[in-house]
């Protein structure tokens, strides 16, 4: 039922296409995560890859916090985003190709400079949203995650392509797509209502050993 099957090698797409990379926060503990992260950069042929990082355990912090102090939706909402200001942290000291942008012209500027450009979720997100209706904007709830806030993104760019950067294999060839995988956990529960909106979404399991296997999303 996938759409395509997994690719080996170098990120099927348009010439100069815009990518976002979706880097799962799960996947801050892996020791050689630098090499891994080249290696997906190395795929790219012509396309313009964006890095967005998630939360992993500072989000999770974040979600203790609103339990123990019950702190409201919206308030633990942007603090988990200023979490991820923490990751963001540590990848511009881990990747020294990395470099931190909060806006299309900047992102432009690192890809010329051939540079990866690494997003400040918080800022994008904070400015865009002053851009559109309330009705356009994702709810400030634990229903929406970084894999989300990523889509939202990632049709607002607009970026030909989102590809999710996870810690683990799609569960087997016939649960690829998105209701499925938001029901398993995989994703967040809000992530199967931003699809149709994003031409093309795949799915890497970045601790996988051996070559990069690529494999698109059925919506």
């Amino acid at each position: 039922m996938a759409q395509a099957a997994g690719v080996r090698g170098r990120f099927p797409g348009c010439y100069m296409s815009v990518a976002i990379l979706k880097l799962g926060g799960s996947l801050l503990d892996l020791p050689d995560l630098c090499v891994r992260l080249q290696a997906v950069f190395a795929n790219f042929d012509g396309d313009r890859p964006l890095l967005i990082c998630g939360g992993g355990e500072a989000a999770d912090l974040v979600r203790r916090w609103h339990d123990c102090f019950e702190l409201d939706e919206e308030r633990s909402h942007w603090l988990a985003l200023e979490a991820i200001r923490l990751n963001q942290r540590l990848l511009l000291d881990l990747l020294p190709k990395l470099e931190l942008v909060s806006n299309r012209a900047a992102a432009e500027s690192a890809w010329r400079r051939d540079r990866v450009p690494l997003l400040d979720l918080a800022e994008f997100v904070r400015t865009e949203e002053a851009l559109v209706e309330p009705t356009e904007r994702l709810p400030h709830c634990w229903d929406v995650t970084s894999d989300s806030l990523a889509a939202w993104v990632a049709a607002r760019w607009p970026a030909d392509r989102l590809i999710l950067l996870k810690s683990v294999d799609l569960p087997d060839a016939q649960t690829d797509d998105s209701e499925q995988l938001a029901s398993a956990g995989l994703i967040d529960s809000f992530f199967p209502q931003l699809t149709n909106s994003i031409p093309t979404i795949a799915w890497i399991n970045l601790r996988r050993e051996g070559n990069i296997i690529w494999r698109a999303l059925i919506r």
